[in-house]
């Protein structure tokens, strides 16, 4: 199983694929910061969105897959409704998430077995 991420608008949108895990924690890095995020979105101007160091969390479970927000300064949106921090909301393939400013279109894929 991977997460797919489509970063961006559809004009200019770029693609990350990270294979699934229980717990993804995704925000933007910085020198000297602490501990890195799971998922670093820095090099997508995550900064100038409004993306917060540790702004969410994917999580997953029973073959499910969940975001929630980590309290982060501008909030996490799922299809333009904002979502309260610190509880779980299921996600679909196809959902558009914001952390911030930052649009961001999530899939999860199963990976064929070799």
């Amino acid at each position: 199983m991977r997460l797919v991420l489509q970063i961006g608008d559809a004009s200019q949108a770029r693609t990350m694929s990270v294979p699934i895990q229980e717990r993804i924690v995704v925000g933007r890095g910085g020198a000297g910061d602490g501990e890195a995020p799971d998922l670093d979105f820095s090099p997508f101007n995550a900064a100038s969105l409004g993306m917060s160091r540790h702004h969410a969390v994917f999580t997953y479970r029973d073959d499910t897959l969940y975001i929630e927000d980590l309290n982060s300064t501008n909030g996490t949106r799922i299809n333009g409704y904002t979502i309260p921090p610190q509880r779980s909301y299921r996600l679909r393939n196809g959902d558009e998430l914001e952390f911030g400013s930052l649009r961001v279109s999530v899939r999860v894929m199963r990976v064929p077995l070799a």
